[in-house]
């Protein structure tokens, strides 16, 4: 039960990490997207906008992990154990 709670866990905080970053572009914050408030820091160095493209991958390889984790075959591997809930803290990190 421990390790399909750990499988459940990491599926839902990959769900949330979607959502409030979806929210967080769809719904801006005080009027303001995400790139705006950004932009309101003074920054020495600005990647050119295509170089975000890859947050694309990024996700789709946290939809990989999550999905992959989450099989029956993978309840018991000692290396997602080990990982545990360190995805979790970092999907509450990001949506923080």
């Amino acid at each position: 039960m421990k390790d399909t709670l750990r499988q459940i866990a990491n599926v839902f905080a990959l769900l949330a990490t979607i959502v409030v970053n979806g929210l967080a572009n769809a719904l801006p914050l005080n009027g303001l997207s995400t790139g705006e408030i950004s932009d309101r820091f003074e920054v020495y160095f600005v990647p050119a906008g295509y170089v975000f493209s890859i947050w694309g991958l990024i996700y789709l390889a946290l939809v990989a992990f999550a999905i992959y984790q989450a099989l029956p075959a993978q309840r018991e591997n000692p290396r997602l154990r080990r990982v545990g809930y360190l995805f979790v803290l970092s999907c509450a990190a990001n949506v923080a």
